[in-house]
């Protein structure tokens, strides 16, 4: 749940745990490296409540790449969640909770950060719409376009940049398969997704595209902010679209 529900909170838990062993440990460098989290996933936890700085603040490039600097600053971030997509993504698998990536329809493909390993995917993809802004794009080189929306997890785009991304989608589906992931394929890229396959007129709105999706990826979920950001969308560019 917390892949998509109050993602924040295991950020703000790390934070408070660091923040009492620097205060138990009278070792310094214990103290120094416990201080260190806390702080960085103290600001972290603000960026998500607040939904913003998920762009500046790691520093994820156009390419998909984390800069060097990003990975040192933010390590005590950056590396627990590493760690946990990981980890994640492993035991899902194993017991079957959820996929690297599925087609959800015919040449749109939801996932997360793995789907390069998932055996039965397109050798290459016209497009790959990235909305995370804490891992490398692992697909960069097996995709002709690849466009990157920074966005925390847990945390919608808002509307102005689906409608942009889900343009994106639609254009890049005219020459092949489409890839839209973030960490686990379950939040940030489905929202985005429903909004895509509503602009290519597969679906009338976005709950009819979600559970479709959902049909094929039964781990998807949307928080409220995420529906909240949908309906925005909907209301203000699918509405008034002389396409649809």
């Amino acid at each position: 749940m917390l892949t998509v529900h109050g993602v924040f909170l295991k950020y703000a838990g790390l934070s408070t745990v660091a923040g009492v062993c620097g205060c138990c440990f009278e070792n310094g460098l214990v103290r120094i490296v416990s201080v260190y989290v806390a702080v960085v996933n103290g600001l972290v936890t603000l960026g998500f409540v607040s939904n913003r700085g998920a762009s500046w603040m790691i520093g994820k490039d156009e390419d998909g790449e984390l800069p060097w600097w990003s990975v040192v600053v933010w390590f005590g971030f950056i590396g627990p969640t590493w760690l946990y997509t990981k980890i994640h993504t492993i035991l899902g698998k194993r017991y079957h909770a959820v996929r690297e990536a599925d087609e959800v329809v015919d040449g749109w493909w939801l996932g997360g950060r793995y789907a390069d390993r998932l055996k039965d995917r397109p050798r290459h993809f016209s497009g790959v719409l990235d909305l995370t802004c804490e891992l490398p794009e692992r697909l960069r080189a097996s995709t002709d376009e690849y466009k990157l929306v920074a966005v925390w997890d847990g945390s919608p785009p808002s509307p102005e940049m689906i409608e942009e991304a889900a343009i994106f989608c639609v254009s890049a589906r005219r020459n092949g398969h489409v890839l839209v992931h973030c960490a686990h394929g379950r939040g940030r890229s489905t929202t985005v997704m429903c909004a895509a396959l509503v602009k290519a007129g597969k679906f009338d709105n976005w709950r009819d595209a979600f559970a479709a999706c959902k049909v094929k990826r039964p781990a998807v979920k949307l928080n409220s902010k995420m529906r909240t950001a949908l309906e925005a969308w909907q209301s203000q560019f699918h509405a008034r679209s002389s396409t649809h």
